[in-house]
């Protein structure tokens, strides 16, 4: 019977704990957010300038180095500054081909994993920037499959 008592006794004090916990969490929150609405709303800082312009390199499909038949499919953007439309449309279409003849040296086991992945992308992001002469700020991979 003393073992009952005490189990419910501590059952008790647990339960309080909890409790106590809890509405101090939830005041904290709302001390927080409550401080959060005397402080203006900043717009959000670009790492681009405003002239920059979200360009769609066209989908790039090819065969892959290592194993024979397998694919790869990639879909990506580049984000450029000080080019008219004809200069981007000529500089997507050369990036394009770059692209492509980048992929067909890579193996699948090249591109597995994040580290992969964070690989092909600085490695794609650096040869667009010396294709373009510095013109292309970023290239944005969207999809990439590789089958």
């Amino acid at each position: 019977m003393q073992w009952l008592a005490v189990l419910l006794l501590l059952t008790a004090v647990s339960a309080g704990a909890g409790v106590l916990s809890s509405l101090h969490l939830l005041s904290t929150v709302q001390r927080i957010a409550d401080s959060q609405k005397d402080v203006p709303e900043r717009p959000a800082a670009s790492a681009f300038s405003a002239s920059a312009r979200l360009r769609k390199i066209s989908p790039v499909v090819t065969n892959l180095a290592a194993p024979t038949g397998a694919w790869i499919r990639m879909e990506g953007s580049i984000i450029t500054d000080q080019l008219n439309e004809e200069e981007a449309n000529v500089l997507v279409a050369r990036l394009g081909e770059d692209i492509m003849s980048y992929l067909r040296t890579v193996s699948p086991a090249q591109i597995e994993g994040a580290r992969g992945l964070q690989y092909l992308r600085e490695d794609l992001n650096e040869r667009a920037t010396i294709r373009s002469g510095g013109k292309v700020r970023e290239l944005i991979i969207e999809t990439l499959v590789v089958q």
